[in-house]
């Protein structure tokens, strides 16, 4: 049988230092403005969760597909076609968290079709300001792999490549931190 190996253009090899760290990867100056890209402008604290719940009737959310229906919103619904679709980190009410997770910002408000009463605290880590900012993530190469997935992917693992959304990890893991002092599991690892 014959096998062939997959296309490895796009993937860096891994340095192994000699004291056994990782060599940290080197990015081109093009692809660190990709990665600078789509940083939150603001991180808004108000939520309509009477909207968030109209809005998830409307477009017929899912459940677990926060990322598709924030941009769905966005893209059929004339109403949202100048909000924000934003992907970040989340910690529910009960305190559950951090979890990855998508949503809509309207003048400054946010909206929530896909869980649009069970969340507790929202950490913004990309930004995409309306049609034409998810269009134009859509036409870069990246954004190109994300068509059917959040768009975090583009940015390394984790979307960790990403400074705003490291940042939104970052600070809700401080925040869950904050809830559960006593817990020493909670690592700084994504």
């Amino acid at each position: 049988m014959h096998r062939t190996e997959a296309p490895t253009a796009n993937v860096k090899p891994i340095v192994v230092l000699a004291d056994g760290t990782i060599e940290p990867e080197e990015h081109t100056e093009e692809e660190r403005r990709f990665y600078e890209g789509w940083q939150p402008l603001a991180r808004p604290h108000l939520k309509d969760e009477a909207a968030s719940r109209r809005l998830r009737s409307r477009i017929k959310a899912k459940p677990k597909l926060c990322w598709f229906n924030a941009r769905k919103a966005i893209q059929k619904l004339d109403e949202y076609a100048d909000a924000s679709y934003v992907e970040g980190h989340i910690v529910l009410k009960d305190g559950f968290g951090p979890i990855e997770h998508g949503w809509i910002v309207r003048d400054g408000v946010i909206i929530d079709p896909t869980l649009p009463d069970s969340v507790g605290a929202y950490y913004p880590g990309l930004e995409f300001a309306g049609r034409s900012g998810i269009e134009e993530f859509l036409a870069t190469p990246q954004g190109k792999a994300c068509k059917r997935s959040p768009f975090f992917f583009a940015f390394g693992w984790g979307g960790m490549l990403s400074p705003g959304y490291r940042r939104a990890y970052e600070e809700s893991m401080e925040f869950v931190r904050g809830l559960y002092p006593e817990s020493s599991v909670l690592s700084d690892s994504p």
